[in-house]
């Protein structure tokens, strides 16, 4: 039996966070971190998964909706999973596994029919997704996203080494959060505003300006605060990179220093777990046919 084997990329966003939602412009890019998916077709009719990503009803979500379109729900099929992506972080890492696996079921079939089923298992896992973590996973690179203009991935560059530093998976889900924002959205308006001029003209020293706006926003908790400020002393910067959350953690940083290895002695002396990583990178891919 052809063994099949899958990897995509996760992504972080730049800019554009809560105010991509009132119809400015973000900006996303694909991380170097990834989610391999092997598959295999096996003569008893069963799934098989091994998961060490610890999500297997996604996983199986993902696995029985590419089945359905080969019209082989009655073939076995075995499949193993590892990621260098943390779940809960804002990093894709769920666009990373369904286009992982729906890309290795659907081997030799249209990318047009590809991206219905990751479309459809990214519906069934956030109830309508944007559609954002789907494309830059797939393209790879850097995209810019607005409601009304759509996708415009853009040009190569050669992007610094930033660290994703954890602050702490967020106790409130993403709908949660634009939720809380919503109800002070009139407040916000030139809050907004900036940060999508700031997702048009993005340079790594406008990330220190990018999170404070984040801030008044109300979407970063006081642990991740006390962690940037400790960055900022020593002449960095970072933002969260998702929705955020108050309560305990807020998900995932975007840490940028003109002398990484700076930075990574602090979090290495702060024993914050991180990853360094670069941007930009290749989207889904066959690793080996």
């Amino acid at each position: 039996m052809e063994e099949v084997i899958v990897s995509a990329p996760g992504k972080v966003i730049l800019a554009g966070e809560h105010a991509v939602v009132y119809g400015e412009p973000a900006l996303v890019a694909t991380v170097g971190l990834r989610c391999r998916v092997k598959t295999r077709w096996i003569e008893k009719k069963q799934i098989l998964i091994k998961d060490e990503y610890e999500d297997v009803s996604l996983a199986r979500l993902a696995i029985e909706a590419s089945l359905k379109k080969r019209n082989q729900l009655s073939e076995g099929v075995k499949v193993e999973i590892s990621s260098e992506l943390p779940i809960g972080g804002g990093l894709g890492s769920s666009a990373a596994m369904g286009t992982a696996i729906v890309w290795s079921l659907l081997k030799g079939y249209p990318e047009v029919l590809k991206d219905r089923v990751v479309k459809l298992v990214e519906d069934k896992q956030h109830k309508n997704s944007s559609g954002l973590d789907q494309a830059i996973v797939k393209e790879g690179g850097v995209m810019r996203y607005q409601r009304g203009t759509g996708f415009k991935k853009l040009k190569k560059k050669n992007w610094p080494e930033f660290l994703l530093i954890d602050s702490g998976k967020p106790v409130e889900g993403t709908g949660e959060m634009v939720a809380m924002v919503r109800e002070k959205k009139r407040k916000y308006g030139e809050v907004f505003k900036r940060i999508g001029e700031i997702s048009e003209q993005w340079q790594e020293k406008k990330i220190k300006e990018n999170q404070r706006l984040l801030e008044e926003i109300g979407v970063v908790g006081g642990e991740a605060k006390k962690m940037i400020r400790e960055i900022e002393r020593i002449g960095g910067m970072a933002k969260i990179s998702g929705a955020g959350g108050v309560k305990e953690g807020s998900g995932i940083l975007l840490g940028f220093h003109e002398e990484i290895e700076r930075l990574k002695r602090l979090v290495e002396r702060k024993k914050w777990k991180y990853y360094q990583v670069k941007l930009g990178v290749e989207g889904v891919r066959y690793e080996k046919n």
